[in-house]
């Protein structure tokens, strides 16, 4: 029975960090260009541009998840490679964005079995203003990981950055995500603080460095293989951005959360530690 549970728990808890469990063409991740780090520049100023057009993405995601709870504690480990494509038509301080995620693959390491398969291609549509709104009719599921997922890679990428920005210079943001953990119907909020770091050369390009810290709540409550289940989450993550002046587009962004986790079910409360990694970065 502790086995059953273990099993329960563990794969609402990779769907967390992993959550594209879709296999519809293999993908094989593309390795990514080294992160630079920020180099001194002349330039302390920088005025960013927004245009229209598309850009897509190659993602990788790992999830490591750790049981706190047990005499024996075990690890599980969850990789996930992506591809998507972000279209944006800018029209004053109006942004419409469609993006599309059309591959996706999955491969756990521990006792979790197969993830299960969902349709693709999975498509969100939406505009940003003042904050980002995604239309309530992207996603025909109530709860669907894969939409979850690319919903968040929406909120990660598509930020409001300054038009100026200097270095040194911050601002903060915050953001309420309703998501799908698992098929736990969860609410995450996340406290989100920003600092320019300086200027670097990506790809070949100048492109502005910025860092982000992050401070995140989660509460969610469903059912898992017909156990109910309550999900709470605390943790911190960060964030570097290599944002393209010339265009606004971000030519990289490497994101990682350390979470605390408590799932009860039955009346008992089992804890995990989650780590996190995700690495966007575009490709032509």
């Amino acid at each position: 029975m502790r086995h059953r549970r273990n099993y329960v728990y563990f794969s609402v808890l990779i769907t967390i960090g992993c959550a594209p469990s879709a296999v519809q063409r293999p993908v094989q991740p593309t390795p990514l260009p080294s992160s630079p780090n920020p180099v001194p520049s002349a330039a302390s100023t920088w005025t960013i541009n927004r245009l229209s057009g598309g850009i897509s993405y190659q993602v990788s995601r790992t999830a490591a998840i750790e049981s706190q709870s047990d005499s024996n504690p075990h690890r599980e480990i969850s990789t996930n490679a992506t591809h998507e494509h972000i279209t944006l038509d800018v029209v004053g301080d109006t942004i419409r964005f469609t993006a599309i995620m059309d591959t996706s693959s999955t491969t756990t390491q521990g006792t979790i079995g197969p993830v299960q398969p969902v349709q693709l291609p999975v498509q969100l549509s939406g505009l940003r203003i003042d904050s980002l709104t995604i239309s309530a009719d992207s996603s025909t599921e109530r709860c669907n990981p894969v939409s979850s997922a690319l919903s968040a890679d929406l909120h990660n990428l598509l930020v409001g950055f300054p038009l100026q920005l200097s270095q040194g210079s911050g601002w903060r943001d915050s953001l309420e995500l309703n998501t799908c953990q698992g098929m736990i119907p969860t609410t995450v909020h996340i406290a989100r603080s920003y600092v320019v770091s300086g200027e670097t050369i990506y790809q070949g390009l100048p492109v502005v460095v910025v860092q982000r810290r992050d401070s995140i709540h989660a509460h969610g409550e469903g059912a898992q293989q017909q156990h109910r289940v309550t999900l709470d989450a605390s943790g911190t993550g960060n964030a570097t951005y290599y944002l393209n002046p010339q265009n606004g587009f971000i030519l990289r962004l490497n994101t990682e959360q350390n979470l605390d986790l408590a799932i009860t079910a039955s009346g008992k409360i089992h804890r995990f530690r989650e780590r996190s990694t995700q690495n966007f970065g575009s490709v032509r």
